[in-house]
């Protein structure tokens, strides 16, 4: 069986998410940053996050096996963050951003930031799977922003919708 590869990368686009920045640093120091929707919490113990990196990124042997990285959840109005990380540009970071270090580079204002440091590299096709463990993570408020069928909005809960704690155990209609 033969798939459209274009009209299954549309069906996947129908999955609303989630929009992140992930930075790091190559050996050298140079700050890199790809903006990543597939992002995804994997364990609470040990505290382990997954996102993926196109095996033909420059920015990969920034997140080679125990190398920092940072991920930053967008808020609303990143848009224009995401759009700058998203291409493959010579100068994604304002000037002097290549001074930290081996610090990875803080994207300002989003929504929360999680500091990890690479834990295993896992085969995922054209993509590497990348698993860090989360070591340190701050959050602020705000409205994330989401993207989907390739576009940028907003979630917008439902009327009768109300806060369900993930951990709870399910018990009748969350309604």
């Amino acid at each position: 069986m033969t798939l459209d590869l274009r009209a299954l990368r549309d069906a996947f686009s129908r999955f609303a998410t989630g929009v992140t920045i992930v930075t790091g640093r190559k050996p050298g120091g140079e700050p890199v940053g790809v903006t990543v929707n597939s992002f995804s919490s994997v364990s609470l113990s040990p505290p382990l996050l997954l996102w993926c990196l196109q095996r033909e990124s420059t920015s990969l042997d920034a997140f080679t096996m125990g190398r920092a990285f940072a991920v930053h959840v967008l808020q609303l109005a990143q848009e224009r963050e995401a759009m700058r990380f998203a291409r493959r540009a010579a100068v994604k970071f304002p000037a002097g951003t290549d001074e930290a270090g081996e610090v990875p580079p803080l994207i300002e204002g989003a929504l929360c930031r999680f500091d990890c440091t690479v834990e295993a590299q896992h085969d995922g096709g054209d993509h590497l799977i990348i698993v860090g463990q989360v070591t340190h993570f701050v959050q602020t408020g705000g409205d994330p922003l989401v993207f989907q069928d390739g576009v940028f909005g907003r979630f917008t809960p439902l009327p009768r919708a109300r806060h369900v704690e993930a951990w709870e155990t399910f018990s009748g209609d969350w309604f």
